[in-house]
């Protein structure tokens, strides 16, 4: 098999190793996760469109507001100062802080004060991407407001909203592995177990600001600066050989972690059933013939059974009862209500009767006298004789409410009888209930006391005790066969998976070893060279190998990055970092985004002629590859200006700050 094997070969390749059928390869590789990745990646680009800063400035020689925007575009571009502690590594920060969604974990607490405003604009793969924090200007806490946008038509369409934290990180952190096309790659060791990474280390790669542990990123643990580099150079088959490795790694601990089942213990608890056994028929041949314990005792049972079922009675009954009174209490409130009603209606009709009878001789507002001739007129024409108002019959209406009224308080009063009468009846049926519970109960004490007078009680006792121990036992017994069928079950569903992972291990190494192993030759070659160029003494060569680990010859003698000095280590960190970018353009492909972020890299005691030997050659890289983007923060020396193009310098001159 190739490089260029399909997914197809791949397994039968796999089945064919393991002499298992292809289904069932494919089974195991499915529920572990092992997908084939076969193709050569297409090359992608990362670059930064502008960084924009706003806020107040507090106990510094320039205090106030500011309101600052960078731009940048392809090419190399510099932040320079002529003196320290003017804002370079700040803003650099910002960069690395935007495009990996915590740029309030990488600024220092008193910027962090000053700002009011913090915006990234960056473009993956020519998108547009926005990622903008918000605040208030001297506050300390880290309670910011972030969104994170992608460019749209010619807008901005979030795709978070929210305070800054965990949850803008992941959405970025989703946002990038899906432009770039990159995994969360898996990983296994016996320290601290499985575990996953994804875009915050995959983008540590794209900044190099100072001596670290690792040539490539920042991270030693599972060989990260191996995957860093096996990733960004695009090798087919790296991500299939991780997730095969890693599930075999898992598979192997869970193995050694799954605790054993107890060797003999459905023996020995066979054992001891058997003396329980022999014991409890002693105890029985130990009874004494024509004994009605046992009778007592199916008599107890039944009575114990009845009398469950004769308190689940009495309590229904009482509900009943209860029930039954609350609606008889209500339908007299109703009924008394009514009553009261219909009095009242009595009462007023009488009262109006009294009223219209009167006549009297004067107005009662201005004592002026009324003839009896007009209450004579004002009968014939069924009109008030104070007011003139025509009067309209109420007889009939009043009639009418008062006949309603009536058969509404017959009809509450024959409720009430009825209700009374099945209260009544409730209530005797709850006494009758209780009398054949308290009978029952009798009978139970009247069984229990019988019991007590036999002289075998403790035979009895014992006997039950044997009892509970047999069914004890022979659950257990149950228990112990059922565990160990489905463990075998179990093994017999994985009894293939270590085979079939690491077999696919093997075949998938196979698939890309060779390639690696010539693009890891390129790598150190450029390495080693870049190195040479960058003041690194006596270098004879510097060889990556396949597990990550870097040999240096040096003086004739064999050494490692680890032992490198501080200013050695920052020089091959930046060798690697742009090896990886050129090997990647010369062969056409591979994933590295062309982003290069390097702070101070100058300040690792570099002499001038290898700084600028540094930059020349990174000025090289960009020429010959127009879709890199290389960002330089310096101390101002001619060596920087006289390399990177005039509109391509943020120089903050003398005393002054960039922002």
């Amino acid at each position: 098999m190739t490089t260029q094997a399909t997914a197809a070969e791949w397994v039968e390749s796999i089945a064919g190793k393991a002499s298992l059928p292809i289904p069932t390869v494919q089974e195991i590789l499915d529920r572990h996760g092992v997908e084939p990745q076969s193709t050569l990646p297409r090359r992608k680009s990362l670059r930064i469109r502008s960084v924009t800063l706003e806020g107040v400035k507090e106990g510094t020689s320039a205090d106030g507001p500011f309101a600052k925007t960078f731009t940048f575009g392809p090419g190399l571009w510099a932040i320079v100062s002529d003196q320290n502690s003017r804002g370079k590594s700040t803003l650099l920060n910002v960069i690395q802080g935007g495009i990996r969604g915590n740029i309030h974990d990488r600024i220092k607490p008193d910027v962090w004060r000053w700002l009011s405003r913090a915006k990234v604009i960056f473009e993956a793969n020519g998108i547009g991407h926005r990622l903008l924090v918000t605040k208030e200007a001297g506050n300390t806490d880290k309670d910011a407001v972030g969104t994170f946008c992608r460019e749209q038509d010619e807008a901005w369409l979030p795709l978070f909203e929210g305070t800054v934290g965990k949850p803008l990180e992941r959405a970025v952190e989703d946002a990038m592995l899906a432009e770039f096309g990159f995994a969360r790659f898996h990983a296994h060791n016996e320290k601290d177990g499985s575990h996953t990474h994804g875009w915050p280390v995959i983008a540590s790669a794209l900044f190099v600001e100072g001596p670290g542990k690792a040539v490539f990123g920042e991270l030693l643990i599972d060989a990260i600066p191996l995957r860093l580099l096996q990733m960004f150079m695009g090798l087919p088959w790296v991500s299939t050989y991780t997730a095969a490795s890693t599930a075999l790694k898992r598979l192997k601990a869970t193995k050694v972690e799954r605790p054993s089942t107890s060797g003999g213990l459905r023996e020995r608890l066979q054992a001891r059933l058997e003396k329980v056994e022999s014991s409890l028929e002693s105890a029985r041949g130990r009874v004494r013939p024509g004994m009605v314990r046992a009778d007592l005792r199916a008599m107890m049972l039944h009575e114990d059974g009845r009398l469950l079922g004769l308190r689940e009675q009495v309590e229904a009954k009482r509900q009943d009862a209860f029930r039954l009174e609350r609606q008889l209490q209500g339908a007299t409130t109703t009924l008394a209500d009514t009553r009261r009603a219909l009095q009242q209606l009595k009462d007023d009709r009488a009262a109006g009767v009294v009223l219209r009878t009167l006549r009297p001789v004067c107005c009662p507002s201005c004592d002026a006298g009324i003839d009896h001739d007009r209450h004579a007129r004002a009968g014939e024409g069924s009109t008030c004789a104070l007011c003139g108002t025509r009067e309209t019959p109420a007889e009939d209406e009043d009639g009418l409410r008062l006949e309603e009224l009536q058969h509404d308080a017959d009809d509450v009063a024959a409720a009430v009888a009825e209700l009374r009468l099945q209260s009544e009846g409730a209530q005797a049926s709850q006494r009758g209930a209780e009398q054949d519970l308290g009978k029952a109960i009798a009978a139970v004490r009247a069984l229990e006391a019988e019991l007590r007078k036999d002289d075998t009680a403790d035979l009895e006792l014992e006997i039950r005790g044997f009892e509970a121990q047999r069914e004890q036992l022979m659950a257990l017994i149950a228990a112990e066969q059922e565990e160990k069928v489905e463990e075998q079950a179990a093994d017999d569903i994985g009894q293939h998976d270590e085979t079939v992972l690491k077999v696919a291990e093997e075949v998938t190494k196979d698939l890309y070893d060779g390639l690696a192993r010539e693009i890891l030759a390129d790598v150190s070659r450029e390495i080693t060279e870049l190195s040479r160029s960058f003041g690194v003494q006596n270098i004879e060569s510097m060889d990556l190998g396949t597990g990550g680990a870097m040999r240096i010859m040096q003086g004739h003698a064999l050494t490692s990055f680890g032992k490198l000095s501080p200013g050695e280590n920052l020089r091959v960190r930046i060798a690697a970092a742009l090896a990886v970018i050129e090997v990647s353009r010369q062969r056409m492909y591979g994933r590295h985004p062309g982003l290069l972020v390097l702070d101070s890299p100058g300040a690792q005691e570099m002499a001038p002629a290898d700084f600028a030997a540094l930059l020349s050659r990174v000025h090289g890289a960009i020429e010959s590859a127009g879709d890199i983007q290389i960002i330089v923060g310096a101390r101002a020396e001619s060596t920087l200006l006289d390399v990177v193009p005039c509109d391509h310098v943020t120089h903050a001159e003398g005393d002054r700050f960039l922002f």
